[in-house]
């Protein structure tokens, strides 16, 4: 059975966030349990943007250019996905950081700017 190219792109774009996600957790979980040293620092510089995306995406109006974004790159391939999929998407990533960083007990690596 072969799958059309629009559901190819769908279990593709649903495989790199799920990547992206255990990347994510693993570096939260890496920042707590290594002690200090140079790759710590790394990794928190890591962190600190993936923070920032987060706080990028709670914004309401960033939210909304980066779902406009996404629809013009799906619409350049035809693809007509509904902008409440692409904001839940976008809600459920900001929910999974804000749940790593909880549950790792990452601090808000803000404050070091």
């Amino acid at each position: 059975m072969t799958l059309s190219g629009e559901m190819q792109i769908l279990y593709y774009a649903a495989g790199v966030l799920l990547a992206a996600n255990l990347l994510a957790m693993a570096l939260f979980v890496l920042f707590a349990k290594l002690p200090d040293c140079r790759f710590r620092d790394t990794i928190s510089n890591v962190i600190l943007e993936i923070d920032k995306f987060a706080d990028r995406m709670e914004n309401e109006q960033k939210r909304r250019i980066a779902i406009q974004s996404i629809n013009e790159v799906l619409g350049w391939r035809r693809i007509l996905v509904p902008a409440a999929l692409i904001g839940w998407v976008i809600d459920a990533d900001v929910a999974a950081i804000r749940k790593m960083q909880a549950a790792t007990g990452t601090p808000n690596l803000h404050e070091r700017e």
